[in-house]
């Protein structure tokens, strides 16, 4: 999905929590365009940290309270750990989308039925007028805007 949604879009780009596999296809992306990667794990923003430049910004987080959720983002893609412990307070991953409504896209990863009540994705959705699931994987992934109609979007061709 970032490889689609990605060239179709402009602004920032904001990754909530780094990895192996989105932190280097969204820097590769987003060449040229301001990208900031949020991660609170210091073994996974040790590993993005070989991916900065004066366009990639890495942050290293305490709290997923700590993002910048009220600055205007072209895209936010949303795969970050959630919090574990009884005072881990806003680290669930629909929980972060929510304050994301401003953004122009939200792509959450992990968005499979069995996996929407264990992320409140569930709490997501009335929240965006427009939806589209990308379901070719094991792992789905879902886009949310409330801007850009991206149920129209046709990731076949």
């Amino acid at each position: 999905m970032l490889l689609k949604v990605i060239p179709k879009t402009t602004g920032p780009v904001c990754e909530m929590g780094a990895g192996f596999s989105s932190t280097p296809v969204l820097h590769w992306l987003c060449q040229g365009r301001e990208l900031v990667t949020y991660e609170n794990d210091e073994d996974y923003a040790h590993f993005a940290r070989q991916f900065r430049t004066y366009t990639h910004h890495i942050r290293k987080i305490q709290n997923w309270d700590d993002v910048d959720y009220d600055r205007h983002w072209g895209v936010v893609f949303i795969d970050h750990s959630i919090g574990r412990k009884p005072w881990e307070k806003g680290l669930q991953r629909g929980d972060n989308a929510i304050r994301f409504v401003n953004a122009d896209i939200l792509i959450l990863h992990d968005t499979e039925p069995q996996e929407t009540q264990h992320y409140h994705y569930d709490l997501v959705w009335p929240k965006y007028k427009y939806r589209l699931d990308w379901k070719e994987h094991k792992r789905w992934c879902s886009a949310v805007s409330n801007v850009i109609d991206v149920s129209k979007w046709n990731f076949h061709s």
